[in-house]
């Protein structure tokens, strides 16, 4: 990290509309695999005359909502390192690493949340909340999986060149504000409704 202010190399705007456009692409896709795996969530809990089923042991909620307050955090991170980007002010690799590693934390509470879970004898297969819990938060894990590396990526490209570009930075932002997004429609569902 440089005490000089950070600029982001010079793009043209077909780049930054083609990397804009690439992502709305992207994020478009996993929504409507999510979307459907929701639905049918709502669908199989609309059905069942309790919900969660008597005797489910429930995942922790402290440790949910650990991690939702994490998956947050970074994404405020985030945003302010894109702000600094943008403005051409130092501090963006800082805020960005800042993200990263909450990034990181919520991905080593999400695996806490599972591991925790399976040790207590809730099993994908135990039954249909169960099933549905780690089916929606292992396509989610996948979700989680995917900004992690791009999140590295451009954290790379900091590290090289002193800073990303603004569109494959802003972009990777934005999928990660969707990681966040799904996550709060997760937890809502499995925890609080």
């Amino acid at each position: 990290m440089s005490a000089t202010a950070t600029c982001p190399p010079a793009e043209t705007t077909r780049h930054r509309v083609d990397v804009a456009f690439g992502m709305a692409i992207f994020i478009g896709a996993w929504s409507m695999a999510f979307l459907t795996l929701f639905l049918s969530f709502l669908i199989i809990r609309h059905r069942q005359p309790q919900w969660p089923p008597p005797g489910v042991m429930l995942p922790s909620l402290g440790l949910a909502a650990a991690g939702t307050a994490v998956l947050l955090a970074s994404s405020v991170a985030l945003h302010a390192a894109l702000r600094r980007l943008r403005a051409g002010a130092r501090g963006f690799s800082a805020r960005w690493a800042a993200g990263l590693l909450l990034a990181l934390v919520f991905a080593g509470l999400q695996t806490a949340l599972w591991t925790g879970t399976w040790r207590a004898g809730a099993y994908p297969d135990s039954g249909i909340y169960e099933g549905l819990f780690y089916m929606l938060t292992w396509f989610h894990g996948a979700h989680v999986a995917c900004g992690l590396v791009a999140l590295l990526w451009v954290a790379g490209a900091a590290a090289r060149a002193g800073a990303p570009r603004l569109s494959t930075a802003s972009s990777v932002a934005v999928f990660w504000h969707f990681v966040d997004a799904l996550w709060l429609v997760l937890f809502v569902g499995f925890f609080l409704v």
